[in-house]
């Protein structure tokens, strides 16, 4: 029973993850149009950041059921009761840093677990997948999902990074209007940021495709 649990979360939060990331995407291209009045602008920023809420919580729910798929299907790296534990751990971590003060003790507590677990994820799926790759011990169809995600991981550390930049650009559109020079270090600091996120987009794909292809893979 579990499993197909894990399996429609793990399916549902794909496909939510992606769609709702492609919302977000484009409010802030269209938030970048300075030929927009600044209020327009901001009301654009303000329905992206509501949109980017929800798919950080798809994140760990999709790794968190995929371990649970894995072990199902006779991979087991790691016992289903540690992988729902960092599930969890995962998910306050993303809520702290959803739904607290950026100043605040809980967010910085928030942002540095979430900086442990995408490094863990990035030297544990990406060695790790590695090493179990050469030896046999998974099929490539595996090695793919855990690269993407490791793809993931080094794109939500630059995005968090580069996206703080683009939130005072903002707010300096607010207080000194939509000048030449705000507009263009605007655009400027936003190209980082959707490089990032296609990134994100190529992992998730990467990732989502190779679930899809595991009989052929």
């Amino acid at each position: 029973m579990i499993d197909k649990i894990a399996l429609v979360i793990h399916v549902l939060g794909w496909v939510f993850w992606l769609g709702t990331d492609l919302g977000v995407l484009l409010t802030c291209r269209y938030a970048e149009k300075n030929s927009l009045s600044v209020e327009t602008r901001m009301t654009l920023l303000e329905v992206g950041m509501i949109l980017d809420r929800l798919p950080r919580f798809a994140v760990p729910l999709v790794w968190g059921s995929g371990v649970i798929l894995s072990e199902h299907m006779g991979y087991t790296f790691l016992p289903t009761y540690l992988g729902l534990f960092i599930t969890a751990f995962w998910l306050v971590a993303t809520y702290l840093i959803t739904f607290t003060d950026q100043n605040s003790r809980q967010y910085n507590f928030g942002l540095l677990s979430q900086t442990f677990i995408y490094s863990t994820v990035i030297l544990g799926m990406g060695l790790g997948g590695s090493l179990l790759l050469y030896s046999g011990d998974i099929p490539l169809w595996l090695a793919l999902k855990w690269y993407g995600y490791v793809i993931i991981a080094i794109s939500a550390l630059v995005l968090e990074k580069y996206f703080m930049p683009v939130i005072v650009g903002f707010n300096n559109l607010v207080t000194d209007g939509a000048t030449e020079l705000i507009n263009a270090k605007l655009s400027a600091d936003l190209r980082p940021v959707y490089a990032a996120v296609l990134c994100i987009y190529s992992g998730t794909l990467l990732a989502g495709l190779a679930g899809l292809l595991k009989p052929t893979l």
